[in-house]
């Protein structure tokens, strides 16, 4: 067979599931179904779950040095999350809490320190994830957001609301074609790129997909590996859980 008709057919056949997808999607979007905020929707869904646990271990390489920590993340609804400092050892059974706006530090050797609640969104070991990443915050509610059919998926860009307490000047996010984030990068009110969160190793939990290794990387060169171990979703959780007296729960026998 001639060079140029093995060409046209190994391009023929991305174009051709290209075209298949789109048909698809179009069907979908004339029925009202494809909108941002519905493939955001999904997008949360397989993200967050009605409920979670489980370990996050954590690489941070900051500034040239590289710190290691584990810890194990609780989270109900939108508005609870408990994260418990599994290592250092030197660090073990602190915690953070989140009780809707309001956020609780906590140390075995001071007990409960309450924080401002601006400081969810504050990375917790001077780079990395912050305690909205790591309780897998919602992308939704402080920003508007459009979306377009890409080949494998969707591109979506969100935009802060103007009084919305974030400091994103606009975020864009590419999603696989069964609402996987593949992609997140993060931009300052300038239009530069802060940071961008690469999603890979995806696994699927019951009839869920979820990418339990994340590498963001910032523009001043620092890196960090997120990776998340023994995920589970959907579980039964009390809201009683998610309070003060856990912390002080943590270290005794069972």
């Amino acid at each position: 067979m001639p060079k140029k008709m093995n060409l046209m057919r190994r391009l023929a056949l991305p174009a051709t599931l290209f075209a298949v997808l789109l048909l698809a999607f179009s069907a979908i979007a004339e029925d009202g179904a494809l909108d941002a905020e519905a493939v955001l929707d999904r997008v949360n869904s397989a993200w967050r779950g009605d409920s979670f646990h489980g370990i996050v271990r954590l690489e941070i390489s900051l500034g040239g040095a590289t710190k290691r920590h584990a810890l194990e993340v609780w989270t109900l609804g939108e508005d609870l999350a408990l994260i418990r400092v599994l290592e250092p050892e030197i660090d073990l059974n602190s915690g953070y809490l989140q009780q809707a706006d309001e956020l609780w530090y906590y140390s075995p050797a001071v007990g409960p320190i309450k924080l401002p609640a601006m400081a969810i969104g504050d990375a917790l070991f001077g780079s990395g994830p912050s305690l909205d990443d790591l309780s897998h915050g919602t992308l939704s509610d402080d920003y508007d957001a459009s979306v377009d059919v890409i080949e494998d998926g969707f591109f979506l860009t969100l935009i802060p609301h103007l009084d919305a307490p974030v400091v994103y000047g606009r975020l864009e996010i590419r999603v696989t074609a069964d609402y996987v984030m593949e992609r997140l990068t993060y931009y300052d009110q300038r239009g530069d790129v802060l940071q961008t969160a690469f999603f890979s190793d995806v696994v699927e939990t019951g009839d869920r997909k979820f990418a339990t290794t994340i590498v963001i990387e910032d523009r001043f060169g620092d890196r960090t590996l997120q990776q998340i171990e023994l995920a589970e979703f959907d579980i039964e959780l009390e809201a009683g859980f998610f309070s003060l007296d856990t912390f002080g729960t943590w270290g005794e026998d069972p």
